[in-house]
């Protein structure tokens, strides 16, 4: 029995040193400054994240995880970035929670931070700023593209909510001018990935109004800061409140283009199109741990005005009319020539109307190549000849070389160039087409008799 002791006894003893000397070797491995990065994050974490439900279990669960070896094997600075912040984001829920391994933005925070007290930081942060707004206005501030589409349909898409407002000023009071014709406004946001809430009340302000507006509830648990916010009305650029909204939206729709949609869809009619957005409802700030990370501090909450509340984090916003990205915008546009169809019944821009919403709704379901018996539609009708060809129905207008048309629908075709015109073939069952009507943008349809040879 001693000796079975003492083999148990020594046998314990050379596990121990076999676990210790693997630890040590653990240890070396690991990023030397792991300890400090994980210690700073668990007490932001359970002292300012916005979420107070789940501020302590998160910092706790880091920190737990941390003593039990988990993170040993992280070696580099980019293992850090990329292990912590899968972990930060599955334990607390939250999307926009994140450690970030970037030397150059830390030393811009650092130089922001420190502007009022040092010469040296002041010039630093004015030439970061400088940066920035030259590569802001490279990007137009986010404003990718500005139309009225047939049927007096205004297109805004916009892929960012720029941080220099004062400098984006001139360029969304320009887009929100191009929009002034329109009677009803798609705003495009399948590409925005949000932005600075800077800028959002000023944009809200085009469509929210006359006055300033209480859109939303800013608070801060960790300085107990409750502020209401308010639409800026803006000096410059047609506003367009009182006009019928579509938002389109896809999966990777985020945070600020979120917040954007939720409280115009609260507070006026809005029509949301497209996919559920992606969930990133608190607002985050960088907080510096060291000189190589900074950590992302979702610890800004917000309230809609009307509701009270705000999307759910990780859920999004479920649209009106659920579809693929990839066709929000033909299903936005059709649901916009819908409504104004619907609001003016005896308006002088219906036949436009109705001109763009056939093309529009053809387009949702596109035809290939010429339809069976297309060999009824060749012949000349007036100033018109026609030419079925193996890929589609081709059309020479006086003399002109040949175009090849686009199919809308069976006997309806569209000539899409300079002179915007609709050509519908009348027929009787499987006979040729005995005339052609043809309907222009903005102007009266006419009948033109199939020309005999």
């Amino acid at each position: 029995d001693r000796g079975c002791r003492m083999t148990r006894v020594a046998t314990g003893i050379l596990t121990a040193i076999w676990l210790i000397f693997w630890a040590s070797v653990a240890q070396a491995a690991t990023y030397p400054g792991l300890d400090q990065i994980v210690r700073s994050t668990a007490e932001l974490v359970r002292s300012q994240f916005i979420d107070e439900s789940r501020a302590a279990s998160t910092a706790d669960e880091i920190l737990k995880r941390y003593a039990a070896g988990e993170y040993s094997h992280l070696e580099t600075p980019e293992d850090v970035e990329r292990e912590l912040t899968r972990e930060l984001r599955a334990i607390s829920g939250d999307t926009h929670i994140g450690l970030v391994f970037d030397r150059a933005s830390v030393a811009r925070y650092r130089a922001r931070e420190n502007r009022p007290t040092s010469l040296v930081a002041r010039r630093a942060d004015e030439i970061a700023r400088a940066t920035s707004a030259e590569e802001a206005r490279l990007d137009n501030y986010g404003i990718r593209a500005v139309e009225i589409l047939p049927g007096g349909v205004g297109y805004l898409r916009l892929d960012g909510f720029d941080s220099h407002v004062d400098e984006a000023q001139p360029a969304i009071a320009s887009a929100m001018n191009l929009l002034a014709g329109s009677d009803v406004v798609i705003v495009d946001l399948r590409r925005n990935g949000g932005g600075s809430s800077r800028a959002l009340p000023l944009i809200l302000g085009y469509f929210l109004g006359p006055d300033a507006v209480h859109f939303a509830t800013r608070r801060e648990r960790w300085t107990g800061l409750v502020e209401p916010l308010y639409t800026t009305p803006p000096a410059n650029g047609a506003r367009h409140y009182d006009k019928p909204l579509i938002i389109l939206t896809s999966g990777t729709t985020y945070s600020l283009a979120e917040h954007f949609t939720y409280h115009l869809k609260s507070l006026r009619p809005t029509i949301i199109v497209g996919e559920r957005t992606y969930g990133g409802g608190n607002g985050w700030d960088p907080v510096v741990l060291n000189d190589d990370f900074y950590l992302r501090l979702p610890r800004v909450g917000f309230s809609n005005a009307r509701t009270g509340t705000i999307f759910v984090e990780g859920e999004g916003i479920t649209p009106d009319i659920p579809v693929p990205s990839a066709t929000a915008m033909g299903r936005g546009y059709v649901e916009a020539l819908n409504v104004l169809l619907s609001q003016d019944a005896g308006s002088e821009s219906r036949p436009e109307v109705e001109w763009a919403l056939r093309v529009a709704s053809a387009r949702m379901t596109p035809q290939s190549g010429d339809e069976p018996g297309s060999e009824r539609l060749a012949g000349q009708f007036g100033e018109y000849l026609f030419e079925p060809r193996p890929d589609g129905l081709y059309l020479s207008f006086r003399g002109l070389p040949f175009y090849k048309l686009e199919r809308l629908s069976s006997g309806l075709y569209l000539d899409d160039r300079s002179i915007q015109q609709q050509l519908r073939f009348i027929a009787a069952g499987s006979s040729p087409a005995t005339s052609l009507e043809v309907l222009r943008y903005g102007e009266s349809s006419r009948t033109i008799s199939r020309t005999e040879e």
